[in-house]
Parts: structure tokens; C-alpha cells; sequence
């Protein structure tokens, strides 16, 4: 299949990236210093997806310590100073991930990183990774004015890539990236093995995965499946 002109935009933690553990790690570190029980990763994997600060307000939340706003900006700081410090130091790309990107890179396709970590975050530690090259932009949520599920925050991926929107897939692992995906006007694809909050397959996404071996194959049947209706809306 030829897949010039198409562009994947692909979400970051728990999409890309298995970084929960330095995420986490960071949180509770934080946390800690504020005399808090730190949470079990597996607790607290399902609350990242939404940036920095939700983090931070719902494990502040959870532990029966609300965040007063002007607590706020000192420990969102200290997060994510700590974060940066160990960014790449258990994070790693999920399994089949750079085979399934070689593979779709042959056949045309461009990829994007659309986040809703801090740009300089996501930047950084795909950079540590070894995949700056793979991506044509790279966008987190302090670059646009409204982060997802704001379609302007995949739009502006694409707009850095003189990319075509009807020739977008979004591929996340959460309702903000579905939403996003609808908002836009794309197809989705969902990965189940990422921090999604509630049952992932509850969402109407066009295709689900469960390991980056099957991802070739869902693109696939993604653009099939707007070609399918193009074709049967051209008919009418």
C-alpha cells in the first residue's frame, strides 16, 4: 500500500512510550517531600494522559490533600523538575513500536507526536529515546491555545507538516485522544495496553490493538475504510 501524503499522529505516554514508571516515580517523589503516601504505579497509571497539573490536582485529590491554587505553579515546577532529571531512565518504547514505524515509513507515511505533556518534556525524551528523526513535529500542550481533545492541537501538528488532514490517523490510548481524533474529523486508532482511565473498548474507535505488531495492519484497514466510504459518498 502507498501511504505518501498520509500522517500518523501518534499521543506519548502510553502510546509511544511506556513512561509510567518515571512519571510516577517523579509524582511520588513530590509527594514524599510533602509527608503523602505515595501511590503503587498500577494505582496511579490510569491518571496520566491529561498533563502535568491534572497529575498533580488528582493525586493531591486522591490522597485526601486538596491542592490549594497557590500551591499549584511550586509544585508543578518541582515535578517536573524531578521528572527531568530520570526522564528516560525506565521509560522505553512499547515492543514492535520502530518495527511498525520502519515498516510504515517504507511505504510513505510521516509521523507526529501530538501531547499533552510539556513540549520541551516530550521533545527531550524522545530525543533521549533515538526517535527525533521519526517525527515531523512534535507538540505538547503549552505549544497551542487549546490542548486535546482540541482538534487545533492536531491541526497544528499537521499544519507544521504541510499535511493534509483527510489524510490523518490519530492513535492514542485514551478517551482525550478518541475525542481528539472525533474532533478533527480522523479515524483512531486505540492502543489497549496504555493508561486509559475507564474499559478502553468502550470507546467507538475504527480499530483497536493490543501489541504494535498488529499497528501495520490497522492502518491499513483505516484507510481502506475511508477510501470504502469516499468512494461510496462520490456515488450518491
Amino acid at each position: 500500500m502507498d501511504l505518501n501524503g498520509y500522517i500518523l499522529a501518534f499521543d506519548l505516554d502510553g502510546t509511544l512510550v511506556d513512561s509510567a514508571p518515571d512519571i510516577i516515580s517523579a509524582l511520588n517523589k513530590v509527594l514524599q517531600e510533602q509527608g503523602i503516601t505515595p501511590f503503587h504505579l498500577d494505582e496511579a497509571r490510569p491518571m496520566i494522559g491529561r498533563g502535568a497539573m491534572e497529575l498533580l490536582r488528582r493525586a493531591y485529590r486522591l490522597a485526601g490533600h486538596p491542592l490549594a491554587p497557590e500551591d499549584e505553579a511550586p509544585l508543578l515546577a518541582r515535578l517536573l523538575e524531578l521528572y527531568e532529571v530520570d526522564i528516560d531512565a525506565l521509560t522505553r518504547p512499547f515492543d514492535g513500536l520502530v518495527e511498525a514505524l520502519d515498516e510504515l515509513e517504507a511505504m510513505g507515511a510521516r509521523f507526529c507526536v501530538c501531547t499533552n505533556k510539556h513540549t520541551r518534556l516530550s521533545v527531550l525524551l524522545i530525543e533521549k529515546l533515538g526517535l527525533t528523526k521519526r517525527f515531523g513535529s512534535n507538540r505538547g500542550s503549552d505549544s497551542v491555545e487549546a490542548k486535546k481533545p482540541a482538534a487545533g492541537h492536531l491541526q497544528a501538528c499537521i499544519d507544521d507538516m504541510g499535511g493534509d488532514i483527510r489524510k490523518v490517523i490519530m492513535i492514542g490510548d485514551s478517551e482525550t485522544d478518541f475525542l481528539t481524533a472525533q474532533n478533527a474529523g480522523v479515524p483512531s486508532i486505540l492502543v489497549t495496553f496504555g493508561y486509559s482511565e475507564g474499559p478502553i473498548r468502550e470507546l467507538a474507535a475504527d480499530v483497536f490493538i493490543d501489541h504494535y505488531h498488529d499497528f501495520v495492519a490497522a492502518v491499513k484497514a483505516c484507510i481502506n475504510s475511508q477510501n470504502r466510504l469516499a468512494t461510496g459518498e462520490a456515488s450518491r
